[in-house]
């Protein structure tokens, strides 16, 4: 049972390994500096997938399928529904290292709108996952988590490339334009569509 603990980091951490080899055999490589801060950014998704409790598509099937699963989800599309404002706090809290990460990492990604967007796409992906799950589908999720990530955005924006930016030259050499959300796409893909707990019970 302990191994089950491990399943959702690797299925998190190895797709961005992958990619990093599969980009060596294409002479596009980066250095120490940005591998490092790739896996920080990684386990900090991973964190979040175990935070939200995402679900998976085998939870989807046994519901059966897409269809019956909406039936059935917790849904909520009506705006600034939430009870209490810590809700919407934590919400806030927990996109901001997102938003600080990715123009830290990545020069590509020093534009409030990609970090928005790349928020939008990472909080789209969760709300998707909770389908499954008993957990509230929530449209004041998907807004304050953008939110979120722009807030990380503005620290890194006022005080990240004056204070952090020891060795930035090494840490964004980038192995591709969406490299980032490519990560994040492949993690999110791996925990949905791979991780079945049943197995290993």
């Amino acid at each position: 049972m302990t191994f089950m603990l491990f399943i959702p980091i690797i299925l998190t951490v190895l797709p961005a390994l992958i990619y990093q080899v599969v980009m060596l055999f294409f002479n596009k490589k980066s250095t120490t500096s940005h591998y490092l801060w790739t896996f920080i950014m990684m386990i900090y998704v991973y964190l979040v997938f175990s935070v939200t409790g995402i679900g998976s598509i085998w939870e989807m099937i046994s519901k059966g399928g897409l269809i019956a699963t909406l039936q059935q989800a917790n849904i909520s599309l009506i705006p600034f529904q939430s009870d209490g404002i810590f809700t919407y706090v934590m919400n806030i809290i927990m996109l901001m290292p997102l938003g600080f990460l990715l123009p830290y990492i990545w020069k590509n990604f020093r534009n409030p709108i990609k970090v928005a967007l790349t928020g939008l796409v990472f909080s789209m992906l969760i709300e998707f996952s909770q389908l499954p799950t008993n957990r509230l589908v929530d449209i004041d999720d998907l807004m304050i988590n953008v939110l979120g990530a722009i807030f990380g955005f503005v620290v890194w924006k006022l005080i990240g490339r004056h204070f952090f930016n020891r060795k930035e030259e090494k840490r964004t050499v980038s192995l591709g334009n969406l490299e980032p959300v490519i990560y994040i796409l492949l993690a999110w893909a791996c925990n949905f569509l791979l991780y079945n707990w049943e197995w290993f019970v």
